[in-house]
């Protein structure tokens, strides 16, 4: 195994990162494109929004440019990230001024036996477009695991590990070790898998 360069590591960590949230978005879209009457549907898109926006909300340093997106999709990608900002991973009292759009969130009571009963109504996106967000999922998803098995594959120089099972990928020190033998594996909630 050879020796990597911490920003090298950290790239190897960015582009894993997606690959692995683009998984957990794409799960996401499969089971809402069968299941649109589910009762958790606002949840769960909810989250598709919030899993798409991750790698390109990042901080700077794991940050995944816009740039990368293939130009039939920037329109989905920006409605998909203004969505996300201003109604799903945050709510914004005044929608999106720029589409003309002044409200995504609303405040509802409702009243019944005289008593007020709040509610939450949202404005969803029309039509969805679950095929074109499906198709972006993939490009992006193949994308970032093909720019982190190249880093990998640089680092791992044909040679595997040691006999370990469980590593952590370094992004914490200068001395550039890539991977950290872990004695156990840590009992994180929610461990995903490619």
């Amino acid at each position: 195994m050879k020796k990597i360069s911490k920003e090298k590591r950290i790239e190897y960590w960015k582009y894993l990162q997606a690959a692995l949230t683009f998984d957990q978005a794409k799960e996401v879209l499969d089971y809402l494109k069968d299941n649109s009457n589910t009762p958790l549907f606002g949840q769960l898109i909810t989250s598709l929004y919030v899993l798409y926006g991750r790698p390109f909300k990042q901080r700077r340093i794991t940050r995944i440019p816009d740039d990368i997106i293939p130009a039939k999709f920037k329109d989905t990608h920006k409605m998909l990230l203004d969505l996300r900002d201003k109604l799903f991973a945050h709510i914004d009292i005044d929608g999106i001024p720029e589409t003309e759009v002044d409200q995504l969130y609303k405040i509802i009571l409702r009243r019944k036996n005289n008593i007020f009963k709040p509610a939450t109504a949202s404005l969803l996106p029309e039509g969805l477009q679950f095929e074109k967000i499906s198709e972006l999922f993939q490009i992006l998803q193949k994308h970032f695991n093909k720019k982190a098995d190249e880093i990998f594959n640089e680092a791992m120089d044909g040679y595997p590990p040691t006999n370990s099972l469980n590593y952590e990928v370094d992004i914490t020190t200068a001395d550039d070790a890539y991977l950290i033998k872990l004695a156990t594996f840590p009992n994180y909630a929610g461990t995903y898998n490619l």
